[in-house]
């Protein structure tokens, strides 16, 4: 019988320390104590451990790095959840490698073929890749999506549907009867969702809610609703995001319309420009840093623990509507 390989995992426990130390102590002794360094090496002298094993070149053990995939680094809602993942990953000592695939499925497709070989897991922030394709991907590299859930896969994700009964609750609060929903991309899960939520929130207020789009997850995208939609603007619009909530609440009051008075204009996510403009934009908070924490330390988890025959984790995070000067009743006659 062909003698068992010892890897990294037999000289974690003989160690006493995390399988990620001895990676480390391996590949990056400066960033380990001089006594966790002995401790490893005598442990791998005992086991008879070598690290040039093919085992451990297929499993990527030296790596030490995280792959993150972003459709727009540009957004800076993704700056901030990329935020977050840098703190928790420097508190577990890993390294990130930043994959923003422009929304561009080919690029997207491309990017993650090249990282596999070069990083221990993928956090996928925006994916637009189907639930078969993320599938066969989780089979060879440990994988978490964030705002977005497929069978099989560890998620993170804000809860829409409190974020979205809260928005129309504030609207049917203020007197609106009227509300459109301007979507986002197409292929977005997370779009899906928000309209889904934003329907079944409307029923239970009585308001008149359609859907209008999709339009590009940007400040153009919001430029075009608007001129699309300014010979017949309802009583409210909820915008995918906060950067179409811009486009299009800068271009309503380029037209004059009076904001809140005729039209009322909330966003999604709470990037910090929503603080700053005018009396602010009102807007539902996403904890983009807490999710972006949350990824990491459960993509770590499933690295440094490759056997466990975990369940797929599905989180969903607390969100809250923030009211600012894009809401609020309507002027008498309008």
């Amino acid at each position: 019988m062909a003698e068992k390989r010892v890897t990294i995992y037999d000289v974690a426990r003989t160690a006493g320390v995390a399988p990620s130390t001895v990676s480390r102590a391996f590949s990056r002794p400066g960033r380990v104590s001089a006594a966790t360094h002995a401790k490893v090496m005598d442990a791998a002298k005992e086991l008879d451990y070598r690290t040039a094993s093919p085992d451990a070149q297929e499993r990527g053990e030296r790596h030490h790095r995280l792959g993150i995939e972003v459709p727009d680094l540009t957004n800076p809602y993704f700056a901030e959840l990329v935020s977050g993942m840098q703190e928790a990953a420097h508190e577990q000592d890993f390294l990130l490698l930043l994959l923003d695939t422009v929304e561009d499925e080919i690029r997207e497709r491309s990017s993650l073929e090249s990282a596999i070989n070069v990083v221990d897991g993928i956090v996928l922030a925006g994916t637009r890749l189907s639930d078969a394709t993320l599938n066969h991907l989780t089979k060879r590299i440990p994988v978490v999506v964030l705002n977005r859930r497929v069978a099989g896969l560890d998620s993170v994700t804000p809860d829409f549907e409190q974020g979205m009964g809260q928005a129309l609750a504030h609207l049917a609060e203020n007197g609106i009867r009227t509300v459109t929903y301007v979507a986002g991309p197409v292929n977005s899960w997370s779009d899906g969702e928000r309209w889904r939520a934003a329907r079944v929130a409307a029923r239970q207020h009585g308001l008149q809610i359609q859907r209008h789009g999709p339009f590009a997850p940007t400040t153009t995208g919001g430029e075009q609703a608007f001129e699309e939609l300014r010979d017949s603007l309802p009583h409210a619009v909820v915008c995918y995001n906060d950067l179409v909530a811009f486009g299009f609440l800068i271009s309503a009051l380029r037209a004059g319309i009076r904001v809140p008075g005729e039209l009322s204009v909330m966003g999604h996510d709470d990037i910090q420009l929503s603080r700053l403009v005018g009396g602010g934009l009102t807007t539902v908070v996403s904890p983009k840093r807490a999710q972006g924490r949350a990824a990491v330390e459960r993509l770590v988890r499933r690295i440094e623990n490759p056997s466990a025959h975990r369940s797929p984790v599905e989180g969903t995070l607390p969100v809250r509507l923030v009211p600012r000067g894009t809401t609020g009743p309507r002027e008498p006659g309008s």
